[in-house]
């Protein structure tokens, strides 16, 4: 359980090893960000396209965008401002929510204005002269040897302004959720190698890794939940209830930490709309503590990010549900689309497999939460008795919360979804909870300390959980190692 009190001084070995585990982190996470291409997949490529859009044309329509052909995660249909128009035309918008984009946009704007560089400007770099073959047509086998200096080679310019986009997005508040579950470890483990094989869980076993070189708002939903959560337990350690039993002190009520808590879990809404349920569970449990903070802290701060929430998402879809929602109608099955004939993962949106076969390929199947990152195994014993009481108060609401969130998220998405998220790197929608998993992981480590038998088992589900990261680093947007394996062994099949 979390100690109230403030903890002794992390033992120097302990301190060398979180620093050596998240500079190591970090600084490859922000070597494979600099590395990956920019644009990887539809994905991605849908947001980047209304961030040139609102930067270059000041519109949410991407019509005009260069990459608007690269991506099938768009909706063509009447603007919604102009729909009592009968000669209105048709047009490209992002089925993503603008929300992300349009604070992207906000960021580079200045940038842009500054330079005067459009985003989808090349730089030609000439290239010098060079001995090349020239074949013969009619005998690939006969060539000459020429000398000729080949065609300028483009480099994009978009890099320079999306790159360090990714990094503060992603790498910025990977590298500030690794120093605050360090700290969390301190008050959560009662041995090194609970300590040490939590933090290096948290490092590298997680699927966010992957996502981290990547435009996407799964990494920032669950770095987000996880400030969300921080604050929440800052809130119920210095703020104890007139009954805890196991503290002997009073403290001032931390409204800032209240305020972070109802802005965070705020924005991870604005980010997953799922999790609306963990913004409401957050407002009951900082509201049983005090009531006066929920009010003048916690509210405002969750006030922030909805302002601009729902100013973006009227602005791009002349209403307060976006696009996404109409999947599956004429504005997304319109002539030529790949919505009309998907293939692959997207296949089974037509052809939906047995509520139950999708349900086991999401817990231990090829799309798993358990068994890509099976160190959330792991977590399941010290949750359970966190619910029961046995490791505090503070540990028994975060345990229900997320005991509660996960069982809701499988639900819905059991009877909403039938893609698995497309090609993804593992269940992506149920990221942003995998940090308030990943809190209760270490104690179940603890066993590891004294026996052979557990260390050995923590080993293989930590191992196996960074099996799973490496094999999905080269690209996050491509199927996790267990699809591809059991499909080249023909147990899995995939229409393409």
């Amino acid at each position: 359980m979390i100690d109230p009190k403030l903890p002794e001084a992390r033992p120097v070995v302990r301190q060398f090893v979180a620093l050596l585990v998240i500079c190591t982190a970090v600084f490859h996470s922000l070597g494979s960000t600099l590395r990956m291409p920019s644009h990887l997949e539809a994905n991605d490529i849908s947001r980047w396209c209304t961030v040139w859009s609102l930067v270059e044309k000041g519109t949410y329509q991407i019509d005009d965008c260069p990459w608007q052909t690269k991506t099938q995660d768009k909706v063509y249909k009447v603007s919604p401002f102009e729909k009592d128009n009968p000669n209105a035309k048709k047009h490209f918008y992002s089925s993503k929510p603008p929300l992300l984009p349009t604070l992207i946009a906000g960021v580079l704007y200045p940038v842009r204005k500054l330079t005067g560089v459009p985003l989808d400007s090349h730089v030609l770099q000439q290239r010098i002269t060079r001995n090349t073959r020239k074949y013969d047509p009619n005998d690939h086998s006969k060539y000459e040897t020429v000398t000729e200096s080949p065609p300028p080679l483009p480099w994009p310019v978009y890099v320079f302004y999306f790159k360090p986009v990714i990094i503060l997005l992603n790498v910025v508040p990977y590298l500030i959720f690794l120093i605050l579950f360090a700290r969390l470890l301190d008050r959560l483990v009662e041995n090194d190698w609970a300590w040490f094989a939590g933090i290096i869980a948290a490092a590298w076993a997680m699927p966010l890794t992957i996502f981290n070189t990547t435009l996407n708002n799964h990494t920032v939903a669950a770095f987000s939940a996880f400030f969300a959560v921080y604050a929440l337990l800052k809130i119920w350690d210095e703020q104890p209830l007139p009954d805890d039993a196991d503290v002997d002190y009073r403290s001032p009520v931390p409204y800032g930490a209240y305020f972070a808590a109802g802005f965070w879990g705020s924005f991870t809404f604005c980010n997953e709309l799922p999790a609306l349920a963990f913004t409401a569970l957050l407002a009951l449990a900082v509201f049983a503590r005090s009531p006066k903070a929920t009010f003048t802290a916690f509210l405002p701060g969750a006030i922030i990010p909805l302002i601009p929430f729902f100013f973006t998402l009227y602005a791009a879809t002349g209403g307060f549900t976006p696009f996404y929602s109409e999947f599956g109608g004429p504005s997304y099955e319109y002539e030529g689309s790949y919505w009309v004939s998907p293939l692959e993962m997207d296949w089974f949106d037509k052809h939906p497999e047995p509520w139950h076969t999708y349900l086991f390929h999401m817990l231990i199947g090829h799309r798993g939460m358990f068994s890509l990152t099976p160190i959330f195994l792991l977590a399941i014993v010290p949750m359970i008795k966190a619910m029961t009481g046995s490791e505090g108060k503070r540990m028994t609401v975060l345990a229900m919360m997320t005991g509660f969130l996960t069982v809701v998220l499988f639900g819905f998405y059991t009877y909403k979804t039938h893609n698995y998220g497309g090609s993804s790197q593992g269940l992506r929608w149920l990221f942003w909870i995998f940090p308030l998993w990943m809190i209760f992981v270490p104690k179940g480590f603890e066993s590891g300390q004294t026996s052979r038998a557990m260390r050995w088992v923590g080993i293989l589900c930590l191992g196996f959980s960074v099996l799973t990261v490496g094999y999905g680093m080269r690209i996050p947007w491509s199927h996790p190692w267990i699809l591809d394996m059991i499909e080249h062994f023909n147990l899995y099949t995939l229409t393409r």
